[in-house]
């Protein structure tokens, strides 16, 4: 998108010149243009430039701070008309952003049964599959033929999320079938939807997890998937690209954790340096204590570092490897668990195979750093930190593999594991190998 010639058209008053550019544009990146648009005047002028139809689906990519600025200067009419166009997990996903006194201003002016499903939606758990489904969707019954549901098809899909995968439920809507528009297509119009309809269906419930919807829709390659309450009954659907949505966010949030980081529900940009603050001391404070246990650790070998003051110039090369090599572990572990490569049972063949890594590692590391200890402090030194390396980066790497079952066998998300945590344990383990080795070997 050409920013520049936008930005001049807008700051030039030209606004006919200005609505032609925005409507060359994808929606996408006019609510880009749109989100980094800093005057209040300027956001509303460039969205009331824009037709009603576009100007709804814009809406719908904008942040939640473009969001809520549009939904505190347009007028009732307006508000209504954007929402009345936005599809129903569109607008939940709206509601759930936006400050209290906004949600009531909307509630206040919608039907009593939308209201009623609007609140149905806004209660279920953020986590939950419930609270990204649509109830945009096509349904028939079984007794319909081919020609009667590609008429209704053609008349209710402009108001539907997709109609690429149809739902078959009974006179209680309980779920009974699926069926394709390919398969639609394809068969006669006189077959019924009995007929041609799929039985084998993979569902899920409102309650059950956002994270065990997405490695469904992922596992059997789906652009759909229907969402039944605890009678059975098809409440609505999930669509791959509401799952894309969660993955992102679930990602982000394993970053978060892996670097101990709190969640931060904005952008790194938009997010107030109280709000990073916030976020950012809990762990660091913890492992201020954490560490302090390697400082407690060189005290109580002081006689053997002022016998030998040379050990100091590779403690900090010792302790870091032991920290590198454990997070190495670790990310691939948490990354395995993550995506179900590995379980809980699998820890001891995991272990087994760490060592056949850990064990050459560390004596490739042992041979480089050796040849420095020579040179640098003479062969007693040398034997002593190459026989630490060996010994550290195969804690290191046991750590690193370990810690993240520990953490999913108590329900503890194994990202925690990864990063500083690692790292502080490690160190830790590092000073105590190296310094113990040192007094054992030179008899201190």
């Amino acid at each position: 998108m050409e920013s520049v010639e936008i930005k001049r058209l807008l700051r030039e008053k030209k606004y006919s010149l200005l609505k032609d550019e925005l409507l060359n544009e994808q929606v996408v990146d006019i609510a880009e243009f749109i989100d980094k648009l800093n005057i209040k005047a300027d956001v509303i002028l460039v969205f009331r430039l824009l037709p009603k139809e576009i100007a709804a689906e814009v809406f719908s990519y904008l942040s939640s701070e473009s969001q809520s600025e549009i939904s505190m200067l347009v007028d009732e009419k307006e508000l209504a008309e954007i929402l009345d166009d936005l599809y129903f997990d569109d607008k939940i996903d709206f509601l759930e952003e936006m400050p209290a006194s906004v949600v009531n201003r909307i509630l206040q002016n919608a039907s009593e049964s939308e209201r009623k499903l609007i609140n149905q939606f806004l209660n279920y758990p953020d986590d939950s599959a419930g609270s990204i489904m649509t109830i945009e969707f096509v349904h028939f019954k079984k007794e319909m033929t081919v020609q009667e549901a590609l008429d209704k098809i053609r008349s209710i899909a402009p108001g539907k999320e997709t109609i690429y995968t149809c739902y078959v439920s009974d006179a209680y809507r309980r779920l009974e079938g699926i069926v394709s528009l390919r398969d639609l297509v394809l068969y006669p119009p006189t077959d019924t939807i009995a007929d041609i309809m799929r039985t084998d269906i993979i569902s899920i419930d409102t309650l059950d997890d956002k994270e065990y919807t997405a490695d469904l829709i992922k596992k059997y390659n789906l652009l759909a998937i229907p969402v039944t309450d605890h009678e059975k009954r098809l409440v609505g659907i999930i669509t791959v690209d509401d799952i894309i949505d969660v993955m992102e966010d679930e990602t982000t949030e394993d970053f978060h954790k892996m670097a101990t980081v709190g969640e931060i529900n904005t952008s790194l940009l938009d997010a107030s340096p109280w709000l990073l603050l916030r976020r950012r001391i809990p762990w660091l404070l913890i492992l201020v204590f954490v560490n302090i246990f390697s400082g407690a650790g060189i005290a109580h070998f002081q006689e053997t570092i002022e016998s030998v003051i040379a050990l100091v110039f590779f403690l900090p090369l010792l302790i870091d490897s032991a920290g590198n090599a454990g997070s190495q572990s670790a990310t691939l572990m948490i990354r395995a668990l993550a995506v179900g490569d590995v379980r809980i049972e699998d820890w001891f063949q995991l272990i087994k195979k760490e060592f056949l890594v850990a064990i050459p590692l560390g004596l490739f590391m042992a041979l480089a750093v050796s040849l420095v200890g020579f040179f640098r402090a003479g062969i007693d030194v040398a034997v002593v930190v190459a026989l630490s390396m060996v010994v550290i980066v195969v804690v290191g790497s046991t750590v690193g593999m370990s810690l993240p079952f520990v953490l999913n066998r108590f329900n503890k998300d194994p990202a925690t594991a990864s990063g500083p945590l690692v790292t502080s344990i490690a160190d830790i383990a590092g000073v105590l190998i190296y310094f113990s080795i040192a007094r054992w070997y030179l008899g201190i």
